[in-house]
């Protein structure tokens, strides 16, 4: 991991939560889920943009394609979630049919993403070459696992809430 990244996430670690104390005593909010991402989304891309050393003709290239791919990423996950959310409200009344459904649907998306990768990968390749095609898959791992490193050092969350079913007890 480039040491200069390491800083600039230990650095927006500590100085995140100096900007909520900065404000107004009962005005304080969290950040919201957009802000959230925002944030990450820019980091990433500063991140995979220094480590696969893009030039601006590259970039202006190659980002419109990451995008892209991330977006329809973005929706079959978001699906996924609709199904997961579904069976965990529904679980007791689901039928073993259902269930079957909903399990094709979710490798059916899951399949999808994979054909989206392997054809966006044709994509990258032409633009940045498949060497760095390949790196980029790494990268992605590399700024996931250095974020989630990021946010264990901030603490635990709070405990999800609890929609136990009867035989999570």
């Amino acid at each position: 991991m480039n040491q200069s990244f390491k800083y600039l996430i230990a650095f927006l670690v500590v100085i995140t939560p100096l900007f909520g104390s900065a404000q107004p005593e009962g005005k304080k909010k969290p950040p919201t889920e957009k802000e959230r991402e925002d944030k990450i989304d820019k980091l990433k891309i500063a991140f995979i943009s220094q480590e696969l050393t893009l030039t601006t003709e590259e970039a202006e290239k190659f980002w419109p394609i990451y995008n892209e791919l991330e977006a329809k990423i973005k929706e079959l996950r978001k699906a996924n979630r609709k199904i997961e959310k579904e069976v965990e409200d529904n679980y007791d009344k689901l039928s073993e049919e259902d269930a079957e459904k909903k399990f094709d649907e979710v490798l059916a998306n899951e399949e999808k993403e994979i054909a989206l990768r392997k054809e966006y990968n044709e994509k990258f390749s032409k633009v940045i070459g498949h060497k760095r095609t390949l790196k980029l898959l790494s990268l992605e791992r590399e700024f996931k696992r250095e974020l989630l490193d990021a946010l264990r050092e901030q603490g635990p969350p709070p405990p999800p809430p609890h929609h136990g079913r009867p035989n999570d007890r």
